[in-house]
């Protein structure tokens, strides 16, 4: 009582930094399942963050490449140095051609000052005049024929030109148009396949919210709310990591859809629903009934051991505490094994007492049979969450490949809408081209037509020649017309060249000017980026070590392991409380759970043995109690008998006379005293302390044989008994010992030669030599005889 009450001092304060601790694991555990899922999801989000990022970043920077390809255009140079050629050229053809026209007026001055003088010279004024007009017709014609061949040549040359800048054109436009075809072929097909995963999404979480992969029977369950009691289907209590998925699969082939109830009324009651509705039948787990399963210490370490042993099943598991008696009643007795062979080796070791699965799905049972082979991939609850999940990983990427997509065929539309454009431009200068060189050819043939029909009127006159000076000077004064005027055409040509280059350099700055300010945008964005990305990393990192650190779980794991089965906000609502409810239980001692667990157990043992002491007790005094019931009746019966046989032994030992014994206290059986009263012949005494030390010592030796009458005994040892008595009670004595002769056997010890004649046999001890005894025995009957 004493160690209980000292002991019990320290239960109820250990009981309460117990259940605080409790609260506080209890807390703390649902704080870091929640803020693992958490991390799970952010490091998930973070690292498809983290992908899309560094494929922007990617793109940015070939966008970037690209761009500085066309602001670093070598082609602008190539033009602004054409432009300068043709500045120099334009510049030296000015020269030429102010020096030409000087020459010409010197010529003209000089062909008009000699036309003048011929006047005066020839016969025939009027005719001379009228040839004369026709020279110089001729040769004007000539020469605006040979401007005309000149355009018409520069025309050609540029429809020539024209025709391959179409083909090359065109082939560029269908360049693009095949690539556009098919990027827009591959955006369909992403597309569909977006849209198909997109559906089989809604597909699988219309068959996760419904139920679908679970029986008839087990959904209408289910979907009754008036069933009460009905938990979950076992299947979805329990889930695991990737590495012990197919485990897990195997090991509910035949219970995965055993259902979860709280009592065996409530399974009682959905069984009568299942018999009514002809539902067919159901197997049922109740939670206050369901007793945990274990492997035995014995086993274990054998197993551990074992190469290949992993552990017990219901260890690799995750679940809610309050299914823990279910897991470990379906699984805490299944062991998991690395591979078929090692699996063989540990059911034999341990002479296949339990259940065997490896990690590819084979499994030895219990007595050693082996199931096998292929696993259908039947539709379950596990495969259907990773399905969804791989489903909206597959849409995700999906969605940013059809975005750059789009992007890129954005692009392409533009460039070939351009090129079109361009396309159609280059066909109507054709067309103008073709119209101005039918029209230079129309007229040239005119112009030819009237240097013939002026050659044929010259050739009409008998003699149509000028003087010679004057015909050369007119030639040379028309060939230098000629001259201007077609330095005066390539003048023009250079100058429109001239003009295009200028626009066109004008349009290249503008676009390198937009292209260095999208470039310029793009490196900005790009750096926004790349800080993101740092960004993304480092708390990729952080939160990896703390995973690792904190938690001692791998992503992988903790991702395997660990669900978010409420939205962020509420989680992040749930974090802040589980903190503030951490915060507000304080200073724990972790240690008092262990403490008051051994307090306590040593607390209920000594209770226990204290109870067990107090039955003991109480059972001690209820036999004793029917022991001295048992001892009253056997003495009070014993001692009537006595009386009887004292009264009869005594008149043989005193030959006559009266004796009896008496209780003096007659209703305490247990503690009474038995008085003896004796009175031998010839005398009336009232007490034994009367009788004579012969008397006394007779009456005692009565009272000896008187038991050993109603209860006779093999052995007795009477040590100088009859000391005391005369020679004729040692006659008495001895003669009544002839009585037990076949009873019982007596050893006596007497100095009284009266007693010795009645032994059969006599021992005695005689010392012949100082310190050295000697036995020596005499049989009287052999001597007799």
């Amino acid at each position: 009582t004493d160690i209980i009450n000292e002991v019990k001092e320290r239960v109820e304060p250990l009981k309460k930094q117990s259940e605080k601790a409790n609260i506080y694991l209890e807390c703390k555990d649902e704080l870091e399942k929640i803020e693992v899922a958490m991390l799970a999801l952010e490091i998930d989000n973070m690292n498809l963050s983290y992908q899309e990022t560094k494929a922007k970043i990617k793109t940015i920077e070939e966008n970037i490449l690209f761009l500085q390809n066309k602001v670093n255009d070598p082609e602008i140079e190539n033009d602004k140095l054409k432009q300068l050629e043709i500045d120099k050229k334009l510049d030296k053809m000015n020269k030429d051609l102010i020096v030409l026209n000087r020459e010409k007026e010197e010529l003209n001055s000089q062909r008009l000052l000699l036309k003048e003088r011929s006047k005066f010279e020839v016969d025939d004024l009027k005719v001379y005049e009228n040839i004369q007009y026709l020279k110089e017709s001729k040769l004007k014609l000539e020469k605006e024929i040979t401007l005309l061949k000149t355009d018409i040549n520069y025309l050609e040359t540029s429809l020539e030109n024209k025709g391959i800048e179409i083909k090359d054109l065109k082939n560029n436009l269908d360049k693009e148009k095949y690539k556009y075809e098919s990027l827009n072929k591959e955006y369909l097909v992403k597309d569909k396949d977006k849209i198909m995963n997109f559906n089989r999404l809604e597909i699988l979480n219309h068959n996760l919210k419904e139920n679908a992969y679970l029986p008839t029977n087990i959904k209408k369950i289910l979907d009754n709310p008036k069933l009460t009691g009905v938990l979950n289907p076992l299947i979805k209590i329990v889930k695991t990591s990737e590495v012990y998925q197919k485990c897990l699969d195997v090991a509910l082939m035949v219970n995965k859809n055993y259902l979860v109830v709280e009592t065996e009324a409530d399974a009682k009651e959905v069984i009568n629903f299942l018999k009514v509705n002809d539902l067919g039948r159901a197997t049922f787990l109740p939670l206050n009934v369901m007793k945990s399963k274990f492997i035995d210490d014995k086993t274990k370490s054998i197993l551990n051991n074992l190469d290949g042993y992993l552990g017990v099943l219901s260890d690799f598991l995750e679940y809610d505490d309050l299914y823990q008696n279910i897991i470990l009643n379906q699984f805490g007795n299944t062991l998991v094994v690395n591979n078929i062979d090692n699996a063989n080796f540990i059911s034999k070791s341990i002479q296949n007492k339990y259940r065997i699965i490896t990690l590819t799905g084979e499994i030895i049972q219990v007595g050693g049979s082996i199931v096998g082979g292929s696993l259908n991939q039947t539709k379950n609850l596990a495969n259907l969450n990773k399905e969804i999940a791989d489903l909206n990983l597959k849409i995700a990427l999906d969605s940013e490949v059809l975005i750059n997509l789009e992007k890129d065929m954005e692009t392409l539309l533009k460039g070939i809408e351009k090129k079109e454009t361009h396309l159609y431009d280059i066909k109507t200068t054709i067309n103008d081209l073709l119209n101005n060189r039918d029209s230079l050819l129309k007229n040239k043939n005119v112009k030819e037509e009237e240097l013939k029909n002026i050659t044929i009127e010259l050739n009409s006159f008998s003699k149509n020649d000028l003087k010679g000076e004057e015909e050369n000077l007119n030639q040379v004064y028309y060939n230098k017309t000629l001259e201007i005027e077609l330095l005066e055409k390539e003048i023009k040509t250079n100058q429109l060249e001239k003009e295009k280059l200028q626009q066109l350099i004008l349009e290249k700055d503008g676009m390198i000017k937009i292209n260095r300010q999208e470039m310029q945008n793009k490196e900005r964005e790009l750096k926004d980026l790349e800080i993101l990305l740092h960004k993304l990393d480092t708390k990729l990192d952080s939160n990896l070590n703390i995973l690792n650190q904190e938690y001692n779980l791998t992503y992988e794991k903790a991702r395997s392991e660990y669900f978010l089965e409420i939205s962020l906000d509420e989680a992040c609502l749930k974090v802040k409380k589980l903190k503030n409810d951490l915060k507000e239980i304080g200073m724990v001692n972790l240690d008092s759970i262990k403490e008051y667990k051994e307090v306590k157990e040593r607390y209920d043992f000594l209770n226990q043995e204290y109870t067990d002491l107090l039955k003991a007790k109480d059972m001690l005094y209820t036999l004793i109690s029917e022991m001295d019931e048992v001892m009253q009746d056997e003495f009070l019966k014993t001692f009537k008998q006595l009386e009887v046989e004292f009264k009869k032994v005594f008149r043989e030992m005193f030959k006559g006379g009266e004796a009896t014994l008496k209780l003096t206290d007659p209703n305490n059986l247990l503690e009474t005293g038995v008085e003896i009263i004796a009175s031998p012949p010839g005398k009336k005494l009232k007490t034994i302390t009367l009788l004579s030390g012969g008397e006394k010592t007779l009456t005692a030796i009565s009272l000896l044989f008187a038991i050993l009458n109603i209860r006779s005994v093999p052995f007795c040892i009477f040590d100088e008994v009859e000391a005391a008595l005369d020679e004729a009670n040692v006659d008495n004595f001895g003669k009544y010992l002839d009585h037990y002769q076949d009873k019982t056997q007596f050893l006596l010890i007497t100095h009284k030669k009266r007693t010795m004649e009645y032994a059969k046999t006599l021992y005695g001890i005689t010392m012949q030599e100082s310190g050295v005894s000697k036995l020596v025995s005499v049989k009287l009957e052999e001597n007799f005889n």
